[in-house]
């Protein structure tokens, strides 16, 4: 179902009629958020990769990267929500239900209707991925005051570092030939191992990953001063709009990184000789980067995954990685190998059967960390 324009439009799904005055629910915001200093805020929970900004009073959540969503409770059989976006598909919940997926729906108020006495809860989540551009998310309401709920809570939370494996580059594709096309349509963030792991454990999260990038060199060594570690340091794909952890304290952090760094032969302008070099330069960069990432959550457990098929650069230098890192006195840190996997969605990427394989083993890994132990939901 496809539902977009170019100017704003009212879905109305079950005949629901809302007045000017609905009042706006407690969102909870899967993501980084950076809150403006020139506004307002509420205590809404806000813990992600987002900008909060405040327009007449109601919160708009700005963001770009993969995998985001907004969660809030209420009781009653209405909601509605307000989005702006023209470039992503978005998938929208009741109850751990997909009601509909929206399509690049521009700026649109949706209405839902008809879904039974409550209570409920309602999520909004970004499914596909974009590089240069934003959406805007202006929050679920209600009919009456007395039907919102608080906001959903979590205990438990992963944060997912990675390329595009983790953003689920054409995961739902039906082979590996695709067009520029092929991968907006196909890509689907919800699909993919990270938010299947935490989902399975009932544990909030968020996708800090970008399709391409490294931790020293790209893919093909394109946009050189950008690799992951810098573009982290950002709530948009701005490189100017900083990123701010305050409220975010993850359990466990689940990196995956080096595919793009090794993936290709190096160029004759890069600044690397050899490949020698190269994985030098990577092991050092990549202990800085997650040494940095310990130091601001000494208590979180950290994984490194890293494929064993192909040469052998990623799992030798993952495992380089993780031992100067344990060697510098850090030790809730470790290496998880991946192998077999199909890679027959877009451009040899692993496909849906490869996340769901992904995902178990990291099930498998992570149900024995403390917190997480029966922790199935």
């Amino acid at each position: 179902m496809r539902f977009s324009c170019l100017a704003a439009s009212l879905i109305a799904i079950g005949a629901v009629a809302y007045a000017e005055d609905a009042v706006p629910l407690d969102t909870f915001v899967g993501g980084r958020a950076v809150i403006h200093a020139n506004v307002a805020t509420t205590a809404s929970y806000v813990g992600g990769r987002t900008v909060l900004q405040r327009v007449a009073g109601a919160p708009t959540y700005t963001y770009a990267w993969p995998g985001v969503y907004f969660e809030a409770a209420f009781k009653g059989d209405t909601v509605a929500l307000k989005t702006d976006d023209d470039q992503n598909d978005l998938h929208l919940y009741v109850d751990g239900a997909l009601k509909l997926t929206l399509q690049k729906p521009g700026r649109t108020t949706l209405s839902l209707g008809d879904l039974g006495p409550g209570p409920h809860v309602v999520r909004l989540e970004k499914a596909s991925e974009t590089q240069s551009s934003s959406g805007t998310f202006d929050g679920f309401t209600v009919p009456a005051a007395d039907a919102a709920l608080p906001a959903p809570r979590y205990d438990r939370r992963i944060e997912f570092i990675g390329d595009s494996f983790t953003v689920g580059y054409g995961d739902g594709s039906r082979g590996q030939t695709c067009t520029t096309e092929d991968v907006a349509e196909t890509t689907d963030t919800s699909r993919a191992f990270g938010p299947l792991t935490a989902k399975h454990f009932g544990a909030a999260y968020r996708i800090d990953a970008y399709s391409g990038d490294g931790v020293v060199r790209n893919y093909s060594g394109i946009r050189p001063a950008v690799t992951l570690p810098v573009l982290y340091r950002y709530a948009l794909f701005d490189g100017a709009t900083a990123a701010d952890d305050a409220g975010w304290t993850p359990d466990v952090v689940v990196v995956g990184l080096g595919t793009n760094d090794f993936s290709t032969p190096l160029g004759p302008n890069e600044r690397w000789k050899t490949r020698e070099d190269l994985r030098a330069d990577f092991v050092a960069t990549y202990a800085a980067f997650v040494r940095s990432l310990a130091a601001e959550w000494p208590g979180a457990h950290f994984i490194l995954m890293a494929a064993t098929d192909g040469t052998s650069e990623r799992i030798d230098t993952a495992n380089l990685t993780a031992e100067v890192l344990k060697n510098g006195g850090m030790t809730a840190v470790e290496v998880l190998p991946f192998g077999g996997l199909d890679y027959q969605a877009c451009h040899g990427h692993p496909s849906l059967a490869d996340h769901a394989a992904l995902s178990r083993l990291l099930i498998e890994r992570i149900s024995q960390l403390p917190k997480f132990d029966g922790a199935e939901k």
